[in-house]
């Protein structure tokens, strides 16, 4: 019995150690949130989100102008282009801390994105 109950275990342990590595990689990535940020008449909405690491942000243009996301601020610093009406990009959420989304195309169009670790 003690033989059978031993090659049981060697079977059934790495298994479980699989599957427990699995769940542990999927649950970071099923935990992970979405937000949508629409940009219409010179505006985002909404104007500030806050989220977690590894969150992403898809950004909509839902208007007839072109718009861009740009990010001036040091440590979150990009540039994700030129949209042209209808045209949607992602930023995944990698750094934490507080920084401005701005349009390069409309100077007062602005939004505030907070990544808590």
């Amino acid at each position: 019995m003690f033989r059978r109950t031993t090659s049981l275990l060697t079977l059934v342990l790495p298994a479980l150690a699989l599957t427990a590595g699995t769940l542990a990689g999927l649950s970071s990535q099923a935990l992970a949130a979405e937000y949508v940020v629409t940009m219409k008449d010179a505006a985002y909405s909404p104007a500030a989100i806050t989220a977690t690491l590894g969150d992403t942000v898809r950004f909509v243009n839902d208007d007839g102008e072109t718009h861009n996301v740009f990010v001036p601020t040091l440590g979150h610093a990009l540039d994700l282009g030129k949209q042209e009406a209808g045209a949607e990009k992602t930023l995944v959420l990698r750094t934490p801390g507080q920084f401005e989304v701005e349009c390069v195309h409309h100077l007062s169009m602005t939004m505030t994105i907070t990544v808590k670790p």
